[in-house]
């Protein structure tokens, strides 16, 4: 079972933090994380909504963290393919594979339904060029050379350059069933982003099993789990509170800028017509904790919660702990990756090599 670290980069007016000061903690907990042993460095790409996130260039960020870092890998989760031209995105995931050493891995998505509007595309486009981008990305990092036409691009005899040294493993996830399906079919991996419990997607990780087995390829499971430790599980519960509640909030935050429900109903977005997303900022914070939106407590309380993850998903590569919250200490956040590394982390290493050792 491999660890990762997963940052949303929320910086809410309330908890607010400069900006600069955001970025060099975020590097100081990467450089700590990979001294101890965690697999993978994780964020999002977001625009726009501070409360949300400012994590509006992943890339350059794994390629400064990769010159400061020795064996953990980077992976985005996950870039807004409609945002961007893909003839221009595939030469920066390229120089991005040569920067990290290959250390990059990324998921694609069709976005958020907020972020169109600031962007100056229609909402009804956005899939379209989800699906064209996608196509398009895929044989730049597979040809030397091509071309496409579609709907919304139109290119003849590109040659995308440089080259990566390898193509990059690629995931998705998400609310819809579709991408599930589609990431079987094409071997990818699947990310499950906080705050989900197991329970919520498990329906959607049979689809994805089943396409796997039908196209012939091996599930690959990340699930994203939010998080916060201390020595003394009680004294951790109350510290929490503020920052789960607030990361909860500013998930569902940039709902006050999206149209009417009937306009994304019509235009292919009614998971954020449904009421969904902003019955999340309404559940009290005892029940985030007893259904485990959040693992919240002492390394022995936390170690059980792992190991019950583990055992109820078959095809779970890795857990990436979400442990860095809007406003936090930064040496809080350093005391929970310690905490996991030391405390947890080493036991479930430890059954994998008795597994694997005769």
């Amino acid at each position: 079972m491999n660890f990762g670290i997963y940052v949303e980069m929320q910086n809410p007016e309330q908890n607010n933090k400069p900006h600069a000061q955001v970025y060099q903690e975020i590097m100081e907990q990467i450089e700590h994380a990979d001294k101890r042993g965690f697999s993978t460095f994780n964020t999002l790409e977001h625009h726009w909504f501070e409360e949300f996130s400012i994590s509006a260039n992943p890339m350059a960020l794994y390629a400064a963290a990769a010159q400061r870092t020795k064996d953990i890998r980077f992976r985005t989760c996950s870039h807004v393919l409609p945002l961007h031209n893909p003839m221009v995105f595939a030469g920066q995931v390229a120089v991005t594979d040569i920067l990290t050493e290959g250390r990059f891995e990324f998921a694609v998505g069709r976005g958020h339904a907020w972020v169109f509007p600031k962007a100056s595309i229609p909402l009804e486009e956005s899939r379209e060029r989800f699906i064209e981008s996608l196509e398009i990305l895929e044989k730049a990092l597979e040809e030397k050379e091509f071309s496409f036409q579609g709907k919304h691009f139109n290119v003849q005899n590109v040659k995308v350059v440089p080259r990566p040294t390898k193509k990059p493993r690629i995931f998705t996830g998400g609310a819809s069933n579709h991408n599930y399906e589609l990431a079987g079919k094409k071997g990818w991996g699947v990310l499950i982003t906080p705050m989900l419990p197991l329970e919520h997607v498990m329906g959607q990780l049979d689809i994805y099993r089943k396409s796997c087995k039908e196209h012939g390829n091996t599930p690959d499971i990340v699930y994203v789990q939010a998080m916060y430790l201390d020595d003394d599980g009680e004294r951790a519960r109350k510290e929490a509170e503020p920052y789960i509640l607030q990361f909860m909030k500013g998930n569902v935050s940039p709902m006050s800028d999206l149209p009417s429900k009937e306009e994304l109903v019509n235009k292919d977005f009614g998971f954020y017509a449904s009421g969904a997303l902003e019955s999340l900022a309404e559940i009290p914070y005892h029940k985030l904790l007893n259904d485990e939106y959040v693992w919240v407590g002492s390394p022995d309380e936390v170690k059980e919660k792992v190991k019950n993850v583990i055992e109820k998903c078959p095809d779970l590569s890795e857990i990436a702990l979400l442990c860095s919250y809007a406003g936090i200490e930064h040496w809080k956040t350093i005391r929970t990756q310690d905490l996991f590394s030391q405390q947890i982390m080493p036991a479930f290493q430890k059954e994998k090599e008795k597994v694997l050792v005769p």
